[in-house]
């Protein structure tokens, strides 16, 4: 039993870590989706260094198995210490948005030996998980078709 409980918390963190780079070639189905103008403010980050991973998820089924869709934009400049990145086009109704700090831009979230994340990670609404990754609820936003601003802090786990 004492093995068990050792090993949730690994595979929680292991699974959330793969999720950041999981596949984004899903099918689009359009209905549920509105047309969007989307801004996504990150902080936590260090202009000139790295880049950021970010990643829009339709729907709790594909939460941290299959993206949508993926953004990578290098950290070169900060507007008030927020790097803005933005979405156009049709989004789903529903979604989360997560990004991760890739500091030294190798393009993998780098973990530990436990799975835990060695870089910093954020998610929509800044929801926090216990022993492993927030919730698709947690972190889900609605978006409302009309332009919108969304703050991710990314923070070490």
């Amino acid at each position: 039993m004492k093995m068990q409980a050792c090993l949730f918390p690994l595979f929680s963190c292991l699974t959330f870590a793969a999720s950041l780079h999981a596949d984004t070639k899903a099918p689009i189905d359009v209905s549920g989706y509105v047309d969007a103008n989307v801004h996504v403010d990150i902080s936590g980050l260090r202009a000139g260094v790295g880049q950021v991973v970010i990643s829009v998820w339709d729907s709790e089924e594909n939460y941290l198995q299959t993206a949508l869709l993926t953004k990578i934009l290098p950290v070169e400049s900060l507007d008030k210490g927020l790097l803005r990145v933005t979405f156009n086009g049709p989004l789903p109704r529903e979604c989360v948005i997560n990004a991760f700090y890739d500091i030294n831009s190798n393009g993998e979230l780098d973990t530990n030996w436990a799975g835990i994340p060695n870089e910093p990670v954020g998610i929509t609404n800044n929801a926090k998980g216990r022993f492993g990754p927030p919730s698709y609820d947690d972190g889900k936003v609605i978006v409302s078709g009309h332009e919108q601003v969304f703050v991710i802090t990314v923070d070490e786990v």
